[in-house]
């Protein structure tokens, strides 16, 4: 399959992680490979997890945890395969230093740590125009 990144397509992101709205806190998948991904989001008014034209903490959050959804689910989404359900098994050191507002881009990068058996333990770190506004380590499992 051709790939050609930012993948910015509502149907191939979709097919890349198992949320739908009005939850999807990914727009744009920017780059892919076996140790790493990296992903866009901008926030908008509409988003459930915007208040007060802030993404909020728990928003932030889920927008972390789908990038390494995006990991997973590309790698199916390229062998033509359905991507799985995953969960957040833990989240480690989460420092976030501040939160977007409406019409900010966040950008990802998930570096994949380990991953055995579904569990994929990522370092994540969140940045609007190169300045660092969340970091952290988390755990993603795929439902069985």
């Amino acid at each position: 399959m051709q790939v050609s990144f930012p993948i910015t397509n509502r149907e191939v992101l979709l097919k890349c992680i198992p949320q739908r709205n009005p939850i999807v806190m990914v727009d744009t998948l920017m780059s892919f490979s076996d140790h790493e991904v990296v992903s866009g989001f901008t926030v908008n008014t509409q988003g459930l997890f915007v208040n007060g034209g802030m993404l909020t903490e728990p928003g932030l959050i889920e927008h972390m945890a789908q990038t390494v959804a995006l990991h997973t689910g590309f790698g199916f989404y390229v062998k033509n395969e359905q991507a799985p359900t995953g969960y957040i098994g833990s989240i480690a050191n989460l420092r976030v230093g501040r939160l977007p507002v409406q019409n900010e881009s966040i950008v990802t990068t998930a570096t994949i740590l380990h991953e055995f058996s579904g569990v994929t333990l990522v370092d994540i770190v969140s940045k609007i125009q190169g300045e660092v506004i969340a970091s952290g380590q988390m755990k993603t499992v795929i439902a069985q």
